[in-house]
């Protein structure tokens, strides 16, 4: 008796061991497809370096020919970020699909669809993907080294580029008030702002605010618990570039 149950018990563990291992081959394989999917948009940037400023140039008529939802770029010079915006009408589809709507866990980079780069706030997506890929690298931020070393996002959003300033890295939970995107004063953004800014895992030193500042939040999910997300929270510091 005790020999067939550990028979079964063998059996269970081997069509275990066999599902998990055909898991990891479908992930890398579709990790590998993604890649090689954003490699040939990427190759579209042209990054020019003029007296020293920095600015990347991307033909966004022509991949919105692909998909209309395409509302821009966002770049992090020397990270893997480097990826076309998008603004749907859901916080759902492209979770799953990359940006000329091809179902794949890779998923896409988007801006949450209640609000836009207007906002006092604009909160960004990605996913934490095993190889660094997508918002992968975001994590990374926790090490003070990589915080300082890769201090500014770019985004290039229509006709206008602009330059932001990494200010704060932090570890939250989806209700977290860093989702918040719209403010009744100023006063109130200055205190949103400052405790996100006073808890961070990593921060830009001596930071001041106003209040009438314009963040982004770049927000990517952790391997620890369904709820829990790591982002960054950049400030708007310059126009690079305008049509």
């Amino acid at each position: 008796m005790k020999k067939r149950i550990y028979t079964i018990l063998e059996i269970i563990f081997i069509a275990l061991f066999i599902f998990s291992f055909s898991q990891l081959i479908k992930i890398g394989l579709d990790y590998r497809r993604g890649d090689q999917l954003y490699e040939g948009v990427q190759d579209k940037v042209e990054e020019v370096t003029e007296d020293k400023s920095y600015h990347f140039e991307v033909d966004l008529e022509e991949l919105q020919k692909t998909n209309d939802v395409i509302a821009g770029w966002v770049k992090i010079p020397g990270t893997p970020v480097d990826y076309p915006l998008l603004q749907p009408e859901d916080n759902q589809y492209y979770l799953k699909h990359t940006f000329d709507n091809i179902y794949s866990d890779f998923g896409s980079i988007f801006i949450d669809s209640y609000c836009s780069m207007d906002d006092p706030n604009t909160v960004i997506y990605g996913h934490n993907t095993r190889n660094d890929s997508m918002f992968g690298s975001l994590k990374k931020y926790k090490n003070a080294d990589y915080f300082n070393r890769h201090p500014n996002i770019y985004i290039l959003y229509g006709d206008t580029e602009k330059e932001y300033q990494v200010v704060a890295a932090l570890t939250v939970e989806i209700t977290d008030p860093v989702y918040k995107f719209k403010f009744k004063d100023s006063n109130i953004q200055k205190v949103w702002i400052e405790a996100i800014y006073e808890r961070a895992e990593c921060n830009k030193p001596d930071m001041k605010f106003t209040g009438n500042e314009k963040f982004i939040t770049l927000s990517t999910c952790t391997s620890r618990t369904r709820t829990e997300r790591f982002v960054i929270v950049a400030k708007e510091v310059k126009t690079v570039w305008a049509k």
